[in-house]
C-alpha cells in the first residue's frame, strides 16, 4: 500500500500568512476601536438626554424652579434648604441623595462609559443655573435661549468628584474656572435645556492636552464657545449659539 506524501508548510509560505494576518488586523482594528468609540458616544449622549429629561421633570412638578447646581453635604429631605441635582462626595449616595435621582434611578447613567478618573458621576450641571454663577438663573422661564443653554456636561477634576457646579467665566475673560472632560478622543458630550444633547468636537489642543483649573488660554474658541452657551451674557461675537 503507497502512503501519501504529506507536505508541510515551508517558513517562507508561514511568514507570508503570518504577515497577510497583522496586515489585516492593522486594517480593522482602528475600525473596530472607531465602533467601540462611536457606541459609547452614543450611550453617553443617552445618559445626557435621560439627566436633562429628569431636570426639566423637576421644574415641572416644581412650578418652574430649577434644582440647584452646586453640590454641598446633604442635608435631610424634609429641609427646606435642600435642592440640590447631588450630594457632595465621592460615594453613590451623593447621587441617590439627590434631586433627580427619583427621576433617574439608575448610577450608570450619571457617568461616562470612558470615564476611569471620576468616583460617582462625569457630569456636572451649568453653574449659572441655580448655581455659584454670578446672575444665577432659578426658573425655568427665565432661561431666555433653551437651546443654547447648556446644562449638563462632562467635567474633568483631578481630586476624582465633581464639586459643585461647573463655573465659566463669562466674555471676555481668558481664563477658565473648570474644564470640560476629554472623554471621547479630543471631544466631550454637552447637553441643553431644551433636552437636546452633542457632541462637542474641542478646536483648540489647550482644550485637552493637559488642562488645569483656571488656566489661561487667550483665543480659545473652545472657551469662546461654551461663554456663548452659558446662557448669561455678555456673549461672544460672532460665535454660534
Amino acid at each position: 500500500m503507497r502512503v501519501a506524501n504529506r507536505r508541510g508548510f515551508t517558513l517562507v509560505e508561514l511568514l507570508v500568512v503570518i504577515g497577510i494576518i497583522a496586515l489585516l488586523v492593522s486594517i480593522l482594528l482602528p475600525a473596530l476601536n472607531k465602533a467601540r468609540e462611536d457606541a459609547k458616544r452614543v450611550r453617553c449622549l443617552s445618559n445626557q438626554r435621560q439627566l436633562v429629561m429628569a431636570y426639566q421633570m423637576y421644574y415641572t412638578e416644581n412650578k418652574g424652579r430649577l434644582c440647584s447646581s452646586n453640590t454641598p453635604n446633604f442635608a435631610p429631605p424634609d429641609s427646606k434648604r435642600w435642592w440640590s441635582w447631588a450630594a457632595a462626595g465621592n460615594t453613590l449616595s451623593c447621587l441617590s441623595n439627590g434631586k433627580l435621582w427619583p427621576y433617574v434611578k439608575a448610577y450608570e447613567v450619571y457617568k461616562c462609559p470612558n470615564d476611569r478618573i471620576m468616583y460617582t458621576h462625569t457630569y456636572s450641571i451649568n453653574g449659572h443655573l441655580a448655581g455659584e454663577g454670578p446672575l444665577p438663573i432659578y426658573t425655568q422661564g427665565a432661561i431666555k435661549k433653551a437651546y443654547a443653554t447648556f446644562v449638563f456636561i462632562e467635567e474633568l477634576d483631578p481630586r476624582g468628584y465633581e464639586i459643585n457646579s461647573f463655573m465659566v467665566n463669562r466674555y471676555p475673560s481668558n481664563s477658565w474656572t473648570d474644564v470640560p472632560g476629554n472623554m471621547h478622543i479630543n471631544a466631550g458630550i454637552i447637553s441643553f435645556a431644551d433636552g437636546h444633547a452633542l457632541i462637542w468636537p474641542f478646536s483648540d489642543p489647550r482644550t485637552y492636552t493637559n488642562p488645569q483649573i483656571g488656566m489661561s488660554t487667550p483665543n480659545d474658541p473652545d472657551l469662546r464657545q461654551i461663554q456663548a452657551w452659558v446662557g448669561v451674557g455678555p456673549f461672544p461675537p460672532g460665535v454660534v449659539q
